[in-house]
């Protein structure tokens, strides 16, 4: 009894490690195909809804940075959209008599008998630019409208008149594009023009709403299947 109850437990671990070995060798062999197969991961890309063409834009400007004055400024630009990355505008900005007094100059007066020297104004900006549009995407507003939208960078070179004089300026801009149709469209934009007059470099911020009507606007063709196909790129993990 003693013999058989030691070989039992001799055979039964000796069993155990068998059926072990055999039980694991279809996960290994599953394990080992993934390894040589990589399927990666495949991303769709879509091409945008909208194209711009020809693009007529009217504005409001605000400049905020002066202490004396805040400007209000209508502005028009044209801007001729190359493909859906490049674009070239062309931009006026008129700020004549829309200029509002903080009070700044009276409260000196009244307080210290101060007065300031003569604060320059800006009458208008002329300036054209480069449009880069690297971004674009599409947004769910309250789970029930499709926006389609793109951000855009500025760079360029122009003229700023204040007071009685015209001074060189370079101004850099970012902004966002909504899209409401194929012709009509909203920009929200930041730019900031840096000028060298004759006290220094000076620099004036703005803020911009800009209503867009795309003229000329080209109807977005039918993608054959095959470009799409193209479209979808595998990446490896």
């Amino acid at each position: 009894m003693r013999r058989s109850r030691r070989r039992l437990m001799l055979i039964v671990p000796i069993l155990c490690g068998c059926l072990w070995a055999v039980g694991s060798l279809p996960a290994r062999a599953a394990e080992a195909e993934g390894e040589v197969m990589d399927y990666g991961k495949v991303y769709a890309i879509q091409y945008r809804a909208y194209r711009m063409n020809h693009e007529f834009s009217v504005g409001m400007t605000f400049l905020p940075m002066d202490a004396f004055y805040k400007f209000f400024a209508g502005t028009f630009h044209y801007v001729l959209h190359f493909d859906d990355l490049w674009a070239w505008e062309n931009h006026f900005s008129f700020a004549k008599y829309l200029d509002v007094d903080t009070g700044l100059t009276k409260e000196l007066n009244n307080r210290w008998h101060v007065s300031p020297t003569d604060t320059p104004k800006i009458d208008y900006v002329l300036d054209t630019n480069l449009m880069l549009k690297p971004l674009y995407g599409k947004m769910v507003l309250f789970d029930r409208w499709v926006i389609y939208s793109e951000s855009y960078f500025l760079l360029g070179l122009g003229a700023i008149h204040v007071t009685s004089a015209f001074f060189p300026t370079v101004d850099v801009g970012a902004g966002i594009r909504v899209f409401l149709s194929d012709t009509l469209s909203l920009r929200f934009e930041v730019r900031d023009y840096v000028y060298l007059e004759e006290k220094g470099v000076e620099n004036a911020l703005s803020l911009g709403v800009v209503f867009c009507y795309n003229g000329f606007a080209e109807d977005r063709k039918v993608v054959p299947e095959e470009e799409v196909e193209s479209t979808a790129r595998e990446v490896k993990p």
